[in-house]
């Protein structure tokens, strides 16, 4: 780690126009307090494959919402 406060950005096969690359990882401090680093993936649409490209997120993004949403339902039951 070069310091305090980054995170390890794994490598991923990325598209270079009609080819495959091997993208390197590498040490980035996140943008901002409570970040984590959404990995690079393909999605399959109706059109074809799609790549989403790796991005920052808020850690409460996703599962969590996902628990929240279950145990309010729970309260109303």
């Amino acid at each position: 780690m070069p310091g305090e406060g980054y995170a390890w950005v794994d490598g991923y096969w990325g598209q270079r126009g009609n080819r495959y690359v091997w993208v390197p990882g590498v040490w980035q401090r996140p943008p901002y307090a409570g970040a984590y680093w959404s990995h690079p993936h393909y999605d399959h649409y109706q059109q074809g494959w799609q790549m989403h490209e790796g991005h920052w997120d808020h850690e409460d993004h996703g599962d969590h919402h996902d628990r929240g949403h279950d145990e309010h339902h729970d309260h109303h039951e």
